[in-house]
């Protein structure tokens, strides 16, 4: 029986501080008139203004922003995005950078491995362009043939057209072949010279 009537005590003083901490808490803010109101609530129409929260004594110790319109919501948005992106792009670059260091000793390992990689294009640029030389030279027999026997009167047969036909498509093939290599070597050159720069300005910021 006495713990009954303790466990009710202890409820219903909790009870009354809680209401006592409710009723305690106030709010001030102003309307679109310029007209300050308290309040112990935020009726419907002003939850989206900016107020304030007072204790008992009238003193601030809180506050809530106003609700951001659409535009604002999405200038918002879109500021966070280019802060992610930012922060994504930065932490690409300090990765880059780390490898950087790490797959070279020296400048001179770096234009060593650079070299190698021009090596091979250059090889592939001769080959291209020995193979675009046979063709052609096959494909003018192949017309000098035709031609000759045009002059006589002659029919040209369908596998000297055919052959002439795939003649011109391998010595097309064979160029496009080269132009790509040639601009491969072209976009390495510029890589090159941004890589060395960048690492050479690494060492000399790890060096300082």
């Amino acid at each position: 029986m006495k713990a009954s009537i303790l466990t009710l005590a202890v409820t219903l003083a909790l009870a009354g501080v809680s209401a006592d901490v409710h009723a305690q808490k106030l709010y001030r803010w102003t309307d679109k008139d310029g007209k300050v109101h308290y309040s112990d609530h935020v009726p419907p129409d002003a939850v989206e203004n900016a107020r304030d929260e007072l204790n008992k004594s009238g003193l601030k110790v809180g506050e809530v922003d106003r609700a951001l319109t659409p535009a604002e919501l999405e200038a918002q948005r879109k500021q966070l995005e280019a802060e992610a992106l930012a922060a994504k792009q930065q932490a690409e670059k300090e990765q880059a950078d780390s490898v950087l260091l790490s797959s070279y000793g020296s400048v001179e390992q770096l234009d060593k491995a650079y070299a190698e990689r021009f090596a091979l294009i250059d090889q592939s640029i001769e080959s291209a362009q020995i193979g675009i030389n046979s063709q052609e030279k096959s494909l003018a027999e192949l017309l000098q043939h035709a031609a000759s026997l045009e002059r006589q009167g002659k029919p040209v047969p369908v596998t000297i057209q055919n052959s002439i036909q795939l003649a011109k498509t391998q010595v097309g093939q064979q160029r496009e072949f080269l132009q790509k290599r040639v601009d491969e070597k072209a976009l390495l050159a510029t890589e090159f010279e941004a890589t060395k720069q960048r690492y050479v300005a690494l060492l000399e910021s790890r060096a300082e």
